[in-house]
C-alpha cells in the first residue's frame, strides 16, 4: 500500500513520528500527518497493469515557522530520495492558533503499482 511506502519514506525524518489522518495528543515536535485524498487506477495498454495516482496530503508540524520550513523542505527532499514517484501539486503555510504550531501542507500526487 501507498501509504505503507510514505510512513517509511517520512519516518526517519522526524524519528518516527508520521502519523496516519491524525496525530496524538501531546505528541512531541516535530511531526507529520499525512492522509490520502484521491486515488485512481489508470489503466495502461503497454503491459495491462493499471498504475495508480494517489493524491497525498502531507502535513508537517512544528513550533516555529522556521522550523516547520525546514521540515517541509526534509520531507520534500524524503520522498524525492525514495522509490515513489511523486509530483508537489501544492505548497501552504498555516498557522494553527489552538495548538500554537506553524503548519505546512504538502499536497502530492504519487505514482505506484
Amino acid at each position: 500500500m501507498i501509504q505503507e511506502q510514505v510512513f517509511t519514506a517520512l519516518s526517519g525524518v522526524v524519528g518516527g513520528r508520521v502519523f496516519p489522518n491524525v496525530a496524538p495528543n501531546n505528541v512531541q515536535k516535530p511531526y507529520v500527518v499525512y492522509m490520502r485524498v484521491a486515488s485512481q487506477p489508470e489503466n495502461t495498454l503497454a503491459d495491462g497493469i493499471p498504475v495508480e495516482n494517489t493524491r497525498m496530503q502531507i502535513d508537517c508540524f512544528d513550533t516555529t515557522y522556521a522550523a516547520v520550513t525546514t521540515l517541509a523542505e526534509n520531507i520534500k527532499a524524503a520522498l524525492r530520495a525514495s522509490a515513489i514517484t511523486s509530483v508537489l501539486l501544492l505548497e501552504q503555510d498555516q498557522f494553527e492558533p489552538d495548538a500554537q504550531l506553524h503548519r505546512v501542507i504538502l499536497d502530492f500526487s504519487l505514482w505506484h503499482y
